[in-house]
């Protein structure tokens, strides 16, 4: 549910002042990592925004949802991947791929470890 509510933002709400090309893009990610506290399997779609008016990595925000779960030797096997969406007339593929990736699929029934969405500058 809370990939299909980021796939309905990204749809239905733009941003002001990211109009360039790649000033407003959708990235999914999954894998397996290890941030300090245990590996946990990750399941993420970050919504990224890049301003015009500002300079460098100022520029560049990111509101991310991701979903943690417990690291199985199932979930192992699906490595680390990322895919882009590079604009509206991409998202009706990129949802497509998203939905059926071995990685979502694989824990779209269960129950996540934790759940958290964060917004920050890169």
């Amino acid at each position: 549910m809370g990939f299909a509510q980021m796939f309905a933002f990204y749809q239905s709400v733009s941003p002001e002042g990211c109009n360039e090309a790649d000033g407003d893009m959708l990235l999914f990610q999954w894998g397996t990592y290890d941030w300090g506290s245990g590996a946990q399997f990750e399941l993420n779609i970050t919504r990224q925004f890049i301003e015009q008016e500002l300079q460098d990595d100022d520029a560049i925000s990111q509101l991310s949802l991701t979903f943690r779960f417990a690291p199985t030797p199932e979930r192992k096997i699906l490595g680390e991947g990322n895919r882009w969406c590079g604009g509206p007339t991409e998202l009706q593929e990129f949802r497509a791929f998203t939905f059926s990736s071995p990685a979502f699929t694989t824990v779209a029934e269960q129950q996540a470890v934790a759940v958290e969405i964060s917004h920050s500058h890169v």
